[in-house]
């Protein structure tokens, strides 16, 4: 496998970065995950310009070249040549000693893996998923300072979970890899204040209006989302995935509902299209 570290492409055991660098001292850094559909890269414009808002956000750098960056992206995807893959973009500011403003050389490494599929049930029958109190470091940021985020998952696979929701003072956030859905008679209610808008959340929110049916972006108890007829999330690498259990309470009939389906369905022939 190769990778991309600063526009040079290297044999992944040959790919190195410093101990000095931010990103490996600090976690400052922020990043973005993509996958191929018939192997070309999906909403790539879109995954870029929020990691150009990222880097400009925490101030790593005054501009950030996103066309360089997705150029590096394609040359990186060919050159492993797998049938799909899942692409990770991560900008640190680089070494820049105990200062973080303005990084002297941002670093930016690209990996591009063999995309691995999900067990195909998971779609079909849904999955498990928990709470937990908590909440992303700072909603706007894909940053790599990851430990609410992987003591979450911890927690998960603890009890067998798929996901970990984040609950804030009462109020359902986002998973710890994902955006959440609820769905009650014919609307479908999304959180936004104090998440991450994930790139695949707005497709499917544009793909909910196309379908004639209501969303409303707004802000949620743990109380709605047991009470839910349908829950799914969404994830840029996974696609949309139903849940049946939240917090080992049966959501609906406990098997994905009609909506879903049907979202589902529209999502798929939407990634169909684009990967012609």
């Amino acid at each position: 496998m190769f990778v991309c570290i600063n526009g040079t492409i290297v044999k992944a055991r040959e790919a190195k970065i410093s101990v000095f660098d931010q990103g490996f001292l600090y976690g400052d850094g922020v990043y973005e995950t993509l996958r191929t559909y018939g192997g070309s890269v999906f909403q790539m414009d879109e995954h870029m310009q929020r990691l150009g808002s990222s880097v400009k956000t925490l101030k790593m750098a005054e501009s950030f070249d996103v066309a360089k960056v997705e150029k590096w992206i394609v040359k990186l995807v060919k050159k492993n040549g797998y049938k799909e893959s899942r692409v990770r973009v991560q900008v640190t500011r680089g070494e820049n000693g105990f200062d973080f403003g303005e990084g002297k050389r941002l670093n930016v490494v690209i990996m591009a893996e063999r995309l691995k599929d999900l067990d195909p049930s998971i779609y079909e029958k849904g999955v498990d998923v928990m709470t937990i109190d908590g909440s992303r470091l700072r909603a706007k940021v894909k940053s790599t300072s990851l430990l609410p985020m992987i003591v979450a998952r911890q927690e998960a696979a603890d009890v067998g979970a798929f996901e970990a929701i984040f609950v804030k003072d009462g109020w359902v956030k986002e998973g710890s890899i994902s955006n959440v859905f609820v769905v009650k008679g014919d609307v479908i209610f999304t959180p936004k204040k104090g998440v991450l808008l994930g790139i695949t959340r707005d497709l499917v929110v544009r793909l909910v209006r196309k379908l004639g049916l209501k969303v409303l972006e707004g802000d949620f108890t743990k109380r709605k989302l047991y009470n839910a007829d349908e829950v799914f999330i969404t994830s840029s690498v996974k696609g949309m995935i139903p849940v049946k259990k939240v917090d080992g309470r049966k959501i609906g009939h406990g098997r994905p509902g009609s909506i879903t389906k049907n979202l589902m369905a529209a999502f798929h022939d939407y990634t169909a299209k684009k990967a012609r």
